[in-house]
């Protein structure tokens, strides 16, 4: 919890940001102006789990102020699905009903309630009102089958969970057993209470109870293609701060850049089009969930649901509901640029196009800029367990460094890279790196040791490899588990996927590591060839001799046509690969 202040005594200002690096004069004049105190991104320091952070004066007390703040845009569109319109105060109302009935049944303070849900207007709602009263939202993988929604029910302590008709089939065999409540949206089960019936008549006054910052929010599992997820619990603070610290990075960027707007503190020209963003990947993952969809309470934005992702629908989407910014994983904005029909859609609405979550090759970040977001492609790096905020880069400066996910944003993230021996590395040295900030998550669930491992004095232990710029842009090399180790040498997955992309004749690439007798583990890639075009296992090895060490060269390749597998968020799914690539070499061997 944090400490109790006085409530005569004034807060502690915010210490100068500190980020580990010399900062240019006019970054840190910028950072200073805009976290000045009387300005709306102030910054005062506060001790949290025995740690000093710098947090937001001006932050939404919890995630419910967040909700209520955007009742000022009462009436404007806030969710749209399909066919479907819901405005900021229809959704605000639908919750609060959804609230009073979870009060009724007996849910309080603390309790979790658990939603299983495609990312339908409800998955919204329920949402809302599970932490508008309290209660710990628990965003369960709709990708899970039955046996891992279980885990996720059991683990977490749900008791009472929202299912559709996908997760509701899953869990029948098991619902005698787990002896929770189930609340079904948009079909009938069995007898199950429906949506419709569940908040049929109730208030639309949302319950007022009181919401410490330092009270518990969310769980959120890590992703699953790991064998045994994580529950990610993290607070109201540590999510509105996040959402602020986007909000902050954006104004320093644009004192920084008069271009980008008016002076910090005068009012900008009204946009040609209303903040309007695309959906993109799933509500149980923190970029649908906290970067996508919450930071739109912020100011007012537009959300426009997809039931699944589909190119060829979020260019129409773009077009017909006039979207400004595109936020999802690399490979989608590639597959928009790339997209056969995409001349045939207006796309001028969009200001913004790029994705976080994955790497994005260089020759993403170029064409993205030729073709859909003249000089505003962008990415950043970021973690379930940091809220996805960690890093951010755009426009000119990603161009420059199209390998690096950015800084980290100011005046509440630090990122260092942290050596083998524990020591802190130095410029252009590799390490594992870590990420420091308030919107860091409190603990895994139940797991102590995992908890412990991960977390030290409030940085999060990444587990990804990488080093910092003398300017402080981070590269990321790699996952530390994906590293390949080839008889003694350590290479890069990602450096040599970089290097495929460049190839005009391959699609998307996945690198990783396949075990070999002689050398521990040789490199092995899948590759999909552009339609139309001829590509050979020797092509590619030869492509990546040129620019690449020997050793770093491709040993197996395989070439395929179709879309590669993706896990729920749309990453690539690499374990899958790399499972199906063993077992094609141990055939070919027998």
């Amino acid at each position: 919890m944090a400490e109790a202040q006085d409530a005569s005594a004034p807060l502690r200002a915010g210490a100068a940001w500190n980020p580990g690096f010399a900062l240019r004069p006019e970054l840190a004049n910028a950072i200073a102006e805009v976290t000045a105190p009387g300005k709306p991104h102030e910054t005062r320091v506060e001790t949290i789990r025995g740690v000093d952070f710098t947090v937001f004066a001006n932050a939404p007390h919890n995630l419910r102020d967040l909700y209520a703040s955007a009742l000022n845009h009462a009436q404007k569109d806030f969710y749209v699905y399909q066919d479907e319109r819901y405005t900021f105060q229809a959704m605000w109302d639908q919750a609060a009903q959804c609230a009073n009935r979870l009060r009724g049944r007996g849910i309080v303070p603390g309790d979790r309630v658990g939603i299983a849900l495609r990312n339908y207007p409800e998955w919204i709602a329920a949402f809302m009102a599970i932490t508008s009263m309290g209660a710990v939202a628990v965003a369960m993988n709709a990708w899970w089958s039955g046996e891992e929604l279980v885990y996720g029910i059991e683990d977490s302590g749900v008791k009472i969970l929202f299912t559709d008709v996908e997760r509701t089939q899953r869990l029948e065999p098991h619902l005698e057993q787990l002896g929770i409540d189930l609340v079904t949206v948009r079909h009938r089960h069995n007898g199950l209470t429906t949506w419709e019936e569940f908040i049929r008549d109730a208030s639309t006054e949302m319950p007022q109870p009181d919401i410490a910052p330092e009270d518990n929010a969310t769980i959120l599992y890590t992703s699953g293609s790991t064998a045994h997820p994580k529950g990610v619990l993290s607070t109201h603070r540590s999510i509105t701060n996040a959402l602020m610290g986007w909000e902050c990075g954006g104004a320093i960027a644009m004192a920084l850049n008069p271009q980008m707007g008016a002076a910090v503190g005068r009012a900008a020209p009204p946009p040609q089009n209303p903040p309007a963003i695309i959906l993109t990947v799933p509500l149980f993952h923190v970029t649908g969930l906290v970067v996508q969809t919450l930071m739109s309470f912020r100011h007012g934005r537009k959300v426009v649901g997809m039931y699944k992702w589909d190119v060829e629908e979020a260019l129409r989407i773009i077009q017909d509901e006039r979207i400004t910014e595109f936020n999802g994983v690399p490979t989608m904005a590639w597959e928009l640029v790339q997209a056969p029909n995409r001349g045939k859609y207006d796309l001028s609405s969009l200001k913004s196009a790029g994705g976080g979550g994955a790497p994005m090759a260089p020759e993403h970040a170029r064409q993205i800029d030729k073709t859909i977001a003249k000089g505003a492609p962008g990415t950043g790096w970021g973690m379930t367990e940091t809220q996805g905020l960690a890093t951010t880069i755009g426009g000119p400066a990603f161009l420059q460094r199209p390998r690096s996910c950015g800084r980290a944003v100011p005046p509440i993230v630090k990122v260092k890279a942290v050596k083998s021996d524990g020591t802190d590395a130095a410029p252009l040295e590799t390490g594992e790196l870590w990420i420091w900030g308030v919107q860091n998550f409190s603990e895994y669930w139940n797991k102590p040791d995992a908890t412990a491992e991960s977390l030290t004095d409030g940085w999060v232990h990444t587990g990804d490899i990488g080093h910092l710029d003398e300017e402080g842009y981070v590269f990321i090399t790699d996952r530390e588990k994906d590293m390949v180790l080839r008889g003694g040498e350590n290479i890069g997955c990602q450096e040599v996927e970089a290097v495929l992309y460049e190839h005009p004749a391959i699609l998307e690439a996945a690198v990783f590591g396949v075990p070999d007798e002689r050398l521990g583990e040789t490199v092995a890639t899948v590759v999909v060839v552009r339609p139309g075009m001829a590509l050979t296992v020797e092509d590619v090895q030869s492509f990546a001799a040129e620019h690449l060490a020997r050793f770093k060269v491709p040993d197996h390749v395989w070439l395929r046509t179709e879309r590669l597998p993706r896990i729920a968020s749309e990453k690539i799914f690499k374990r899958g690969l790399r499972e199906e690539a063993i077992e094609l070499l141990a055939s070919a061997q027998a």
